[in-house]
């Protein structure tokens, strides 16, 4: 059986990050759980994973409602060194 490709479309790193499937990736990975493909197979659930291995565990991502500014500069540089996709 041949697999189709999904459509692709722009995002954001900030898009990315208010996601609920990055936040799940994150909780999964602070917490210790494995991977859970068959059920969050989504790009940014395994960004969340990714971001939450190279950022310091006390880093939330949320300040006073809000974004964290330092959590976004991480996971933007992130992105244009290559370490995550």
């Amino acid at each position: 059986m041949t697999r189709q490709q999904v459509k692709t479309g722009f995002t954001t790193p900030k898009a990315i990050m208010q996601s609920a499937d990055f936040w799940i990736g994150v909780a999964d990975v602070r917490l210790g759980r494995p991977a859970d493909f068959d059920e969050n197979d989504s790009w940014n659930y395994e960004r969340g994973r990714q971001w939450a291995l190279i950022a310091p565990a006390s880093m939330p991502l949320r300040i006073g409602g809000k974004l964290n500014r330092e959590a976004l500069k991480l996971l933007e540089r992130a992105f244009i060194e290559g370490n995550i996709t």
